[in-house]
C-alpha cells in the first residue's frame, strides 16, 4: 500500500499564526436549538440528521460532533467512511451512542468496518448493493443501509422518475430487502432546487420529486415491505417544507451559520469567522500599481496593507475586491481587498482609516450576509467557500456559552 501523507500534517498546531478560523461553538448551539424548534414543532418525533460531511463544512468534525451530541443530537451523515469512523470515536470519547450514515462511496470491501463501526451505509444503485451483500456475507457479518432513491437529482441512488421506473424501483427493493447481508432500515431521496425562490420553477421540481418518492414508499407498503425510516429535506427543505419532514431531516449549512440561498432568512449565527492582522503597511505612490498584472492602479496616493492570507489558505483569487473590517484605533472600519490575491498574501486599501500594523481584520463571520457576498463575488456558493479554507488555517474554538476557550 502506498504511503499517504496528509497535507500540512508536518506543520505544528501553533496558535500563534495569525490568519485564523475562529469558530464559536456557542453559535452552532445556538444554531441547532433553533433549527430543532421548528423542525419539531409539528411532530417532536422527527430527527436531526446533522451532516458533518468534510469535516463538518470546514470547521472541524470533533469539536462540532461533541457539541451536537451534547445538545442531543443522535444522528450524523457523513460523505466516506473515514469520516464516519472518525465521529464514531467522538461518540465513544463521549460515552453516547449515535447512528451514523454515510452518503457516499464505500469500497464494498470494507463491509466489515462498516459493520464494526456500527455504521450505516447508503445503497447507490443495485448492482452496488449486490457487491457489498458479497463482501458482507463471506465477512460474517450485517451491514446497515438506507436505500438512496433518485428522484430528479440525477447523481446516486435507484432511478423513480416515471411509472415505468417506479415499478422497476420497487421490483429493485424488494431484491434488495432479500439479501441476507444487508439489513435496510432507511430510504431517502435529494431534493436539487429546495433552496430556489418560492412559487418558481424550483418549487415545482421539489414538489414532482417529493410526489415521485411518495409513490415509490406507498408502493412498498401496498406490497408489505414498508421501510421503516423515510428522509428527503436537506437543509433549505426542513425549513421550507414541513410536509416533506418525514421521520428525519438533513441539516447542513444551515447548522453552521450559513444560508443554502437568499430564500433562507433566520436569525442565525455564523460559526466560524475567518481573520488575521496586519502584516506590513506602504504607501502605493500615484500611478503605481498593486500585485500580479498591475489590476490596481491609483492617481493619488494610498495606503495598503498586506495581509498574510492567500488562496493556498483557500482565500480565493475571485475575492479581490471584497470587502473587509479593520479593527483600527478608531473603531471598525471597512476596506477593499485591491489587486491580485498572491498564494500566501493578499493586499488591502486602509487610506485614512488609522490602520496600524498588528490590527485584526476580519473577512467573513460577523453576518451570514459577509459570506455570502465572498461568495457572490466568487460566482460561487457559501458552501465552497467554508469547505475549501485550507488546512493550513488552524482552527480556534471558545464557546461563550460555558465560559471557556477550547484549542485542538
Amino acid at each position: 500500500m502506498e504511503r499517504v501523507y496528509k497535507l500540512y500534517s508536518s506543520l505544528g498546531e501553533s496558535e500563534e499564526r495569525k490568519t485564523r478560523a475562529e469558530i464559536d461553538l456557542s453559535a452552532l448551539r445556538h444554531n441547532y436549538r433553533l433549527l430543532r424548534g421548528i423542525v419539531t414543532a409539528e411532530d417532536p418525533n422527527v430527527r436531526m440528521i446533522a451532516v458533518v460531511k468534510a469535516e463538518a463544512y470546514g470547521h472541524g468534525a470533533p469539536a462540532c460532533v461533541s457539541v451536537l451530541l451534547d445538545e442531543g443530537c443522535d444522528f450524523f451523515a457523513v460523505s466516506c467512511i473515514d469520516e464516519a469512523e472518525a465521529v464514531r470515536r467522538v461518540c465513544n470519547e463521549k460515552q453516547k451512542e449515535a447512528d451514523i450514515l454515510i452518503l457516499g462511496y464505500t469500497q464494498p470491501s470494507l463491509a466489515y468496518r462498516i459493520a464494526e463501526y456500527r455504521l450505516i451505509q447508503t445503497l447507490l444503485s443495485e448492482s452496488y448493493a449486490l457487491l457489498l451483500n458479497n463482501a458482507a456475507t463471506a465477512s460474517g457479518v450485517t451491514v446497515r443501509a438506507h436505500v438512496a432513491v433518485d428522484t430528479g437529482m440525477n447523481r446516486i441512488g435507484i432511478p423513480a422518475h416515471g411509472e415505468e421506473e417506479l415499478s422497476a424501483a420497487v421490483a429493485t427493493v424488494l431484491r434488495l430487502r432479500s439479501l441476507s447481508g444487508i439489513q435496510i432500515e432507511g430510504m431517502f431521496t435529494h431534493f436539487a432546487r429546495a433552496d430556489e425562490e418560492a412559487g418558481g420553477e424550483g418549487d415545482r421540481f421539489t414538489e414532482l420529486q417529493a410526489q415521485r418518492y411518495e409513490a415509490l414508499r406507498h408502493a412498498l407498503e401496498e406490497r408489505n415491505a414498508a421501510i421503516p425510516f423515510h428522509h428527503l429535506c436537506n437543509s433549505a427543505a426542513a425549513v421550507r417544507r414541513p410536509q416533506s419532514r418525514a421521520n428525519g431531516v438533513r441539516l447542513g449549512i444551515l447548522l453552521f451559520g450559513a444560508r443554502p440561498s437568499e430564500q433562507i432568512l433566520l436569525p442565525l449565527r455564523p460559526v466560524l469567522k475567518l481573520k488575521t492582522v496586519i502584516s506590513h503597511l506602504h504607501r502605493l505612490l500615484p500611478g503605481e500599481s498593486v500585485s500580479y498584472g498591475g489590476d490596481f492602479t491609483s492617481n493619488t496616493q494610498r495606503l495598503i496593507a498586506t495581509l498574510p492570507i492567500g488562496y493556498a489558505d483557500g482565500f480565493l483569487r475571485a475575492y479581490s475586491g471584497a470587502s473587509v473590517t479593520v479593527e483600527t484605533q478608531n473603531g471598525p472600519r471597512v476596506c477593499p481587498i485591491v489587486g491580485r490575491i498572491c498564494m500566501d498574501q493578499c493586499m488591502i486599501d486602509v487610506t485614512d482609516t488609522g490602520a496600524r500594523e498588528g490590527d485584526t481584520v476580519t473577512f467573513f463571520g460577523n453576518t451570514p450576509e459577509e459570506l455570502s457576498a465572498y461568495a457572490n463575488r466568487a460566482q460561487t456558493v457559501d458552501y465552497e467557500c467554508l469547505c475549501l479554507l485550507s488546512s493550513r488555517v488552524p482552527r480556534l474554538y471558545y464557546d461563550q456559552e460555558v465560559h471557556k476557550e477550547i484549542y485542538p
